[in-house]
């Protein structure tokens, strides 16, 4: 695959290159991950998005939607990956693909208010409830792995869990509805 000849960027470009792959990465990453059917792979797609979009920067219009425009890169690594998931089991045609894609595009704005009322939520949280969560959550633990760190039974871990996601779920909600 030919790489285009990255243009030197200013000073001034690169911190602002930087400040806006920090601030939306996540949300690149979500784009991704809604379009791609493993993990381990959306990850690769988004080093390799990351890589285009500095390299293709210079040719950002500022002042309009970073994350459009990104998305529209990743869109493009997507279709070209997709040959090496063409020996996945589950394959979407291109017309599947590009309405998943579409959907994820009207949802992320709403999907970003979203996370930004859950991650206040979730700092209201004493931390060995925050904890049960985010281990419960990372890929790879279960509710036995976030009961042992918690110092928990699993029933005790159970009861918790479902506690938190109502509470979680209630204040977000809450947050959404003073939002508006």
């Amino acid at each position: 695959m030919a790489r285009h000849e990255a243009v030197p960027l200013s000073a001034e470009a690169q911190k602002q290159l930087m400040l806006l792959m920090t601030q939306h990465q996540r949300r690149i990453f979500g784009y991704i991950y809604t379009l791609v059917p493993d993990r381990h792979n959306a990850e690769d797609l988004l080093q390799e998005t990351s890589v285009v979009i500095c390299e293709k920067f210079g040719e950002f219009t500022q002042g309009t939607d970073f994350v459009a425009w990104a998305c529209q890169i990743a869109w493009w690594r997507v279709r070209a990956a997709r040959q090496k998931f063409a020996r996945s089991k589950v394959v979407f045609d291109d017309s599947v693909l590009e309405a998943v894609a579409h959907t994820a595009a009207e949802l992320a704005p709403e999907m970003s208010v979203r996370h930004e009322a859950l991650a206040h939520c979730l700092q209201k949280l004493h931390a060995r409830d925050r904890e049960l969560l985010m281990t419960r959550y990372e890929p790879g633990n279960g509710v036995e792995e976030a009961a042992r760190r918690t110092g928990r039974s699993m029933d005790a871990a159970y009861k918790a869990l479902m506690r938190l996601r109502k509470l979680l779920f209630d204040c977000v909600n809450n947050q959404l509805a003073h939002a508006t």
